[in-house]
C-alpha cells in the first residue's frame, strides 16, 4: 500500500518520528491491499446500525503517517506510536460518507468496536 507522511509532518514530527515514519511505511510497502481496501472495512464500521449501507463506491482513499497514543510497535518494535491514517469518501445507500481511521483499528474489525476512535460525516440525501 502507498503510505505518504503527513502534510505538515517537519513541523510535527522530531527527526526520530521521522525514522519511525520511514520504519512505518516500509512495512506497508508489502502490503497488498489498497487503502481503498482498508477503507471500505472503516466505512462499513461506520455505517453499523445506521441503515444506510455501502455501496462499495468509494471516491477517494489516501493513507499517510500519524502518530496514534493508543498504538505502540503495532508495525513492528522500534515504530513506537506511529501509525497510518485512512481517509476516504465513499457514496452510501442514503448519501455520502466520510471517514478516517488508524490502520491499527481497521485491524481490529469485528473484534472491537472503534467507532468512538473514527472521524465520521455522513451527508444524506433531501
Amino acid at each position: 500500500m502507498k503510505v505518504t507522511m503527513e502534510k505538515d509532518y517537519k513541523r510535527l514530527y522530531t527527526l526520530e518520528d521521522i525514522d519511525r515514519a520511514k520504519a512505518v511505511m516500509a512495512y506497508e510497502k508489502e502490503d497488498e491491499e489498497t487503502a481503498a481496501g482498508w477503507a471500505g472495512y472503516a466505512i462499513r464500521e461506520a455505517l453499523k446500525g445506521t441503515g444506510a449501507y455501502d455501496r462499495d463506491d468509494i471516491l477517494m482513499a489516501s493513507a499517510h503517517t500519524a502518530k496514534n497514543c493508543r498504538a505502540w510497535d503495532a508495525y513492528g518494535d522500534g515504530t513506537g506510536d506511529m501509525d497510518i491514517w485512512i481517509e476516504a469518501v465513499a457514496r452510501t445507500s442514503e448519501g455520502f460518507v466520510e471517514v478516517g481511521a488508524y490502520l491499527s483499528d481497521i485491524w481490529q474489525t469485528g473484534a472491537t468496536d472503534y467507532r468512538q476512535h473514527m472521524f465520521i460525516q455522513r451527508y444524506g440525501r433531501i
